[in-house]
């Protein structure tokens, strides 16, 4: 049986013949069952260690689980490093230790790097005179990225998960992000927070840079604002991709309790979003990043307050579960790549294969993660930014 060695810093596995890599927080799951030195953990134990008493879904412990005996190559049902013991948890059986020359992570080397200096920030005005920040880095074809709550074009770079699609991508292509309105660097106050303007913003910025075509990324419910455009103006637009996206918002759906959470958490968000105490910010980036270490979710919790005031933060929440496009879909014109977690909070798996199945002739590329947005560590961020970079170049 091999001996295996973790290094803490980037979650390699390496026996000497063999190397696997685990995602962040498979790293810290192994980590808890290695301080245990072949202690049985429960699900709860593990939780508590590697979430800090955060509340996600216990299944995610399974999850990380198997990723780690995936990596090993061991097998669930005759184990040679990590043994079930039925109805009470897991152990180590195998010999697995801790690289002693890895020092901890650190939030400012877990994320990426951003340029020295940052690219210039410019202003131009949204039809109904509202200022929208924006930005362009990187080479190449002109990539824009949708404007969506909780940007900011400066703070962006040190996002752990955002980030890394910032930098991948500027490698590839002159990347044009925006602020949306009322969120980031652009106008907060007296501004109109609907999805019309959210279009009208797209198009200012487009726009602004004067190209006859641009591909279009469109995260999150920017793909609603992104098919919007479409048929607005699907001469400007060569290539849309939609990652994480959907059609319809959680209270379109149909399904009552997600309806009665949509309500409560509009709620909490106008009475706490600017509280020191992060705890209705971390539901939100437990939504968006179950796989980030603690470190990062306390970036992202802090990252939140930058991004607006809590009434604007509850009007984007409200508006975006309100969104229905679905009757759009059919009429999209333009070439259609339709990305999606399998295991994402935010936007369920249904929703993208919805905008695929829709939308004429879209492809559909199913990527493994818990994650609304990829790291860069996980095994499909590579894949991901591959697929938009062939898909372009269609």
């Amino acid at each position: 049986m091999r001996q295996w060695v973790l290094d803490r810093r980037d979650g390699k596995l390496s026996s000497g013949q063999e190397h696997s890599t685990l995602s962040p927080k498979a790293t810290e799951v192994l980590e808890c069952l290695i301080a245990a030195n072949g202690e049985v953990l429960s699900r709860e134990d593990i939780l508590q260690s590697a979430w800090q008493g955060l509340h996600v879904n216990p299944d995610l412990v399974r999850e990380y689980i198997f990723e780690i005996r995936k990596a090993l190559g061991d097998d669930a049902k005759d184990p040679n490093y990590i043994e079930t013991v039925g109805r009470r948890g897991f152990r180590l059986i195998g010999a697995i230790s801790i690289n002693p020359a890895a020092k901890d992570l650190s939030i400012s080397s877990s994320v990426c790097s951003q340029p020295n200096p940052l690219p210039p920030v410019k202003f131009c005005h949204s039809k109904d005179g509202t200022s929208i920040a924006h930005t362009v880095s990187g080479a190449g074809y002109p990539l824009l990225i949708s404007g969506s709550w909780m940007t900011h074009l400066e703070q962006d770079w040190q996002n752990p998960s955002y980030g890394d699609y910032i930098r991948h991508l500027s490698e590839k292509f002159s990347v044009i992000r925006y602020d949306q309105r009322g969120n980031g660097l652009s106008q907060w106050s007296d501004v109109d927070i609907s999805f019309e303007g959210m279009v009208d913003d797209m198009e200012v910025v487009i726009n602004a840079y004067g190209h006859d075509k641009v591909a279009i990324l469109g995260l999150s419910q920017g793909a609603s604002v992104s098919v919007a455009y479409a048929l607005r103006r699907p001469e400007r637009i060569s290539h849309l991709l939609l990652s994480g996206g959907y059609s319809r918002g959680r209270k379109q759906r149909g399904n009552v309790a997600e309806f009665e959470e949509s309500e409560a958490l509009v709620k909490l968000i106008r009475n706490s979003w600017g509280n020191e105490n992060p705890a209705i910010r971390q539901i939100l980036t437990t939504m968006f990043m179950p796989d980030a270490t603690k470190e990062e979710m306390d970036w992202f919790n802090e990252f939140q307050k930058l991004c607006g005031p809590a009434e604007n933060i509850a009007q984007f929440r409200a508006l975006f579960d309100d969104i229905d496009v679905s009757d759009l879909l059919a009429k999209v014109s333009v070439p259609t790549l339709v990305l999606h977690s399998d295991r994402d909070a935010v936007a369920p798996l249904s929703e993208g294969k919805l905008l695929a199945s829709e939308i004429p002739n879209a492809s559909f590329i199913q990527l493994n993660s818990p994650n609304h947005l990829l790291f860069a560590s996980e095994p499909d961020f590579p894949r991901m930014i591959e697929s938009i970079v062939s898909f372009t170049r269609t």
